[in-house]
C-alpha cells in the first residue's frame, strides 16, 4: 500500500504545481482565483505500484524499478501545458543502521504532452536502473524517491514547480547482501636459487729448472767433454 503512495501523490502534486503555474503565471487568472481550482476537477488519476525486477540484492548486481500510471484529463485547464519533466535520485535507507546510499544519482521522468484538455490522457512507464555501492552494508533497506526538479513547460515558458512537489516518497523495500571478502592468499615462498660454485683457480705448474740452473749444468758438461779431449790427446802424444 505504501508502494502506491509514491506515484498517486506525485501525480497529485504535479497536477496541483501546474495548476498553480498557470494561475501564476502574469497572463493568467490571479492568484485569487487559483484557490478556487480543485485538482480532482481537472484530473482522474490511475496509478500502478512501484514494483521491482528483484527484492533480494547481492553484491554489484544491478536491479530495477518500474514506475507507471496515467492521468487523464476531464476538464480543460485555463491554460494548455506542453510537457513537465521531475528529475529524481533514488537513495536507500538500511532499516536498523539508519544509513543512506544512493542507488541512482539521477534519472528524470518526462510527461509530453501534458493532459490539459478534456479527454487528453498521459501513460508513463519508465524503468529506472538502480545499484547499491560497494561500501553498502547487508541488511534492509527502505527505497526512496527523492525530487531534484520539476519543471512544467506552459507554451515555451519552463515554470519551476520543484517546491509544489513532495520530496521524499517510499517506494518498497529491499533486502540487500554485500559480497563476502575474498580473502587474499598467502604469496608462496620461493626458495632462492643456490649460488653457483666458486671456480676452481687453475693448477699452478709444475716447478721446473730456472735457466741459469741449465745454463750452470751446460758449462759444466761442456767442461768436462773438453777435459777429457784434452786429456785423450795428451795421453797419446
Amino acid at each position: 500500500m505504501r508502494r502506491k503512495t509514491y506515484w498517486h501523490r506525485l501525480m497529485w502534486r504535479l497536477a496541483i504545481a501546474l495548476i498553480l503555474a498557470i494561475c501564476l503565471c502574469p497572463i493568467s487568472p490571479s492568484l485569487a482565483s487559483a484557490q478556487d481550482f480543485n485538482p480532482k476537477d481537472y484530473f482522474q488519476l490511475n496509478y500502478d505500484p512501484v514494483t521491482f525486477d528483484k527484492t533480494e540484492i547481492k553484491g554489484s548486481e544491478v536491479f530495477h524499478a518500474t514506475i507507471a500510471g496515467r492521468a487523464t484529463c476531464t476538464k480543460d485547464l485555463p491554460m494548455s501545458a506542453s510537457e513537465a519533466s521531475i528529475t529524481s535520485q533514488v537513495i536507500a535507507e538500511h532499516t536498523a543502521s539508519g544509513t543512506t546510499v544512493t542507488l541512482n544519482s539521477s534519472y528524470t521522468i518526462t510527461i509530453k504532452p501534458f493532459p490539459s484538455k478534456n479527454g487528453d490522457t498521459a501513460e508513463i512507464s519508465q524503468v529506472v536502473p538502480l545499484q547499491f555501492p560497494a561500501q553498502a552494508e547487508s541488511g534492509d533497506y527502505n527505497v526512496i524517491g527523492k525530487i531534484v526538479e520539476a519543471k512544467v513547460k506552459v507554451g515555451i515558458i519552463p515554470i519551476p514547480v520543484t517546491e509544489f512537489l513532495p520530496q521524499d516518497q517510499l517506494m518498497g523495500t529491499v533486502k540487500y547482501t554485500a559480497p563476502e571478502s575474498t580473502p587474499v592468499p598467502a604469496p608462496i615462498a620461493v626458495p632462492a636459487p643456490a649460488p653457483p660454485p666458486a671456480p676452481t683457480p687453475p693448477a699452478p705448474p709444475e716447478p721446473g729448472m730456472a735457466w741459469w740452473a741449465w745454463l750452470i749444468v751446460t758449462v759444466a758438461a761442456a767442461t768436462t767433454i773438453v777435459n777429457i779431449i784434452w786429456f785423450l790427446r795428451h795421453r797419446t802424444a
